[in-house]
Order: structure tokens, then sequence, then C-alpha cells
């Protein structure tokens, strides 16, 4: 009997403790204005704000620049810009016989043979790398506002969850107080569901918290959008099976791979030097007694180069080719990786689903023979908290894993390259 008191009282030592640390942490309150559902908004409508939002914005005009310059300069006719030349030529500070030379030119560099297509290509080579990386940008922020969605979804449940634990410690907490004032439940099942009801309230305050920061970072996506969909994000998986190469990433890539072997072609030709021509006008004489003769002259330079040149050169640029090529394996090798990983995850889910649900079932009906037998006398009210947790714990793994389906089914059209 004194066990028995001791007891009682450690509990209600608890159960104070307990409600001081509930009462502390909702004074402590969280400065977020929760986000409104609403049917307006669908994903079509997140993803437009995360693209306005993404810092990555900026990089799309940066690549539509990139492309327009490089692609002028394979437009043009000469090699870099055109250069004016002078010289002078005046003997009055040494021999002073009146020689005086005055010669005016303009000197431009030409392309060789197949130089300028080059450039062209190269040129062409950023047109592509600029559309690939507008697809890339897209299918990036998409998979940004997956993972968002997803976040909030998953809060959500563990905040439903938390909220069914703590309308069921409510519920029977409401019959024991009834079965104790007709005499059939002693004041130490009293204390022990009252412990389970602050135990359940402080997973809702956990569960309140999570969903914050879930909202937060949803704002933080999509520059403060204060609205999020009233539905949960559902997608049809892909019929895709395998990564090809209309996916934006393996696209970029590509178009960097192409942007590389460009650049092999353009250290070749510095490497090897412009051919100039220089057109100009002199005005000479060679004495003070003769006169002024104007003549026009041209000029062509034509620079000689080896093959060591020119491979010493071209080195660097041949390495970040290969570089770019090893880069494009090992991301589509990475994606297929990926993508096998969440076909294995989705086939095991199918088949862990059925069980769940099956274990659920059991476990309500299990909860509800554990209540009627406690009610009966034929039962202690551990027992009862014992399988009340254990049905709890069933109902949030089929719906967690109903969820997870539907996440590794976004997560499956992300690898593929499929935007929501």
């Amino acid at each position: 009997m004194k066990h028995s008191v001791l007891s009682v009282q450690r509990l209600k030592t608890f159960v104070i403790a307990g409600l001081t640390l509930a009462i502390t942490t909702q004074v402590v309150a969280i400065d977020h204005e929760p986000l409104v559902r609403s049917d307006q908004v669908d994903t079509q409508t997140v993803m437009q704000h995360a693209l306005t939002s993404a810092p990555e914005k900026i990089l799309t005009t940066s690549a539509a620049d990139q492309a327009a310059a490089y692609s002028t300069l394979g437009q043009r006719w000469i090699v870099g810009a055109p250069s004016l030349e002078t010289s002078i030529i005046n003997d009055s500070l040494l021999s002073d016989v009146g020689q005086r030379e005055m010669e005016v030119g303009v000197q431009v560099q030409l392309w060789r043979p197949g130089e300028r297509r080059d450039a062209q290509q190269r040129g062409s080579a950023y047109n592509g790398r600029n559309q690939a990386w507008q697809a890339w940008y897209q299918l990036m922020v998409a998979g940004r506002v997956r993972e968002s969605l997803a976040e909030l979804e998953r809060a959500d449940l563990v905040l439903a969850s938390a909220v069914q634990a703590q309308e069921d410690a409510n519920r029977l907490l409401d019959m024991t107080r009834r079965l104790q004032q007709a005499g059939s439940a002693a004041e130490m099942d009293v204390l022990q569901v009252e412990s389970l009801l602050l135990a359940a309230e402080k997973q809702v305050l956990d569960a309140d918290a999570m969903v914050v920061d879930a909202e937060r970072e949803y704002q933080l996506l999509t520059g403060g959008l204060h609205m999020r969909p009233a539905q949960a994000h559902r997608e049809v998986q892909s019929g895709e099976e395998e990564i090809g190469t209309s996916h934006p990433l393996i696209q970029l890539l590509q178009a960097d791979l192409q942007i590389s072997e460009a650049a092999i072609l353009d250290a070749e030709r510095q490497a090897k030097g412009s051919p100039s021509v220089q057109l100009g006008v002199r005005r000479e004489r060679g004495a003070f007694a003769q006169p002024y003769v104007e003549s026009v002259g041209l000029s062509v330079s034509i620079p000689l180069s080896s093959k060591r040149i020119v491979n010493a050169s071209t080195s660097n640029a041949r390495a970040s080719r290969t570089e770019a090529e090893v880069a494009l394996i090992n991301q589509l090798r990475s994606l297929t990786q990926q993508l096998h990983e969440v076909e294995h995850q989705l086939h095991t889910l199918e088949q862990a689903l059925p069980l769940s649900e099956r274990d659920r079932d059991l476990s309500q009906r299990q909860m509800q023979m554990a209540e009627t037998a406690f009610i009966n006398g034929e039962a202690d009210m551990i027992h009862v908290i014992r399988v009340m947790q254990q049905a709890r714990n069933a109902d949030y793994e089929f719906n967690q894993l109903q969820q997870q389906q539907q996440h590794l089914i976004s997560q499956y059209n992300q690898i593929i390259g499929v935007l929501p």
C-alpha cells in the first residue's frame, strides 16, 4: 500500500512537470502566420513563383547574352577588331637632309579556310547550351517545388497523427474519469492517462513547429507566397523507363561538350595565328629639294607555325573536352542509378502497402477490444495505453507509406526529366 502511494505521488510529480513544460512551450510564440490553403493555387502557380524567385534566374539572361555574343563573332568576316597603324620618319634630329616619311594604314586579321565555319559552330553550341539551360532551370526549380510540397505534406501527416493521438487520449481520459467516479477505476489509472495526454500535447506542439518550418521553406522558395495548394500534390508516373538524351541535364552537358570541342578549334586558330592584310597610304620625300611622293601600299602577313606548338597550345582545351565527356558519362550513370533505386523502392512499397493496411485494421480492432476489456475490468490501463499507441503507430505507418509512394512517383518523374 505504501509503495502504491509513493507511485501515485511520483506520477503526480511527472504530470505537474509535464504541465509546466507544455505551458512554457506555448508561451514561446512562433512569429509565423499560417499559410492559407486555396483551391486557386496549384502546382503550376507555385512553379511560376519559384521560377521568379530562384537565384539562378539571373543566369538565364547571362546564358542568352553569351550565346548572342558568340553567334555575332561567327558572323564577322574578319578576326577580332581592325587596328590602325601609322609610322613617321623624320631626320631633322640627325642628318637633317629633309627626309620625311609618313605612313597610315588599317590592318585586319582574316580567317583561314574553315575557321569562320568553326566560329559559327561555336556560336551554335552556345545557343544550344542556352536552350538546354532554360530547360534545366525549369526542371531544377521543379525539383525544389516537389520537395517543398512533399515536406509540407509530411509535416501535415505528422500533425494529423499527433492531433488524432491527442483526441484519443482525451477520449480515454473522459472514459477513465467516469469509471473512477463509478468506482471502477483507480486514481493511478487517471494519472497514467493524463500523462499520456500530456505526451500527446507535446507531440502536437512539435508537429506544429515542423509545419512552421516547412511553410517557411515554402515561402522562401516562392518569394513569400502566403497561400499553398489545398490539395496534396499528385502525379502520374512517367512511362519512360530509361534516361534519354532529351533529358535537360544531359542536353546541358552535351552542349558543354560541344562548346569544349569548339574551344579546341579556337585554341588551334590562336596557336596558328591569323593571316593579316594591311592597306595604307604613304607620303614621302628623300631631301628638301625633292618633291613629295604619295603612294598606296598593300601588305599581307601569313604566320607560320608548327604542329608541336599547336599541340602544346591546345592541350588544356583537349583536357577540358575530356573532362566534359567524363562529366556527361558520370551524370548519365548517376541518373540511371537513382532511377533504378526509386523503381526498387516503388516495387517494395507496392508489396508493403497491403500488409501495412492489414496491420492498421487489426490494430484498430485490438484497440476497441482493449477499451471494452478495460471497461469490464478485464484489462489494466497500461495494456490499454500500449494497444492504443500500437494502433496509432500502425495508422501513421500506413498513411506514411501511401504518402511515400506518391513522393517516390514525383521523384521518379524528376529523375526522368518530366515537369509536374
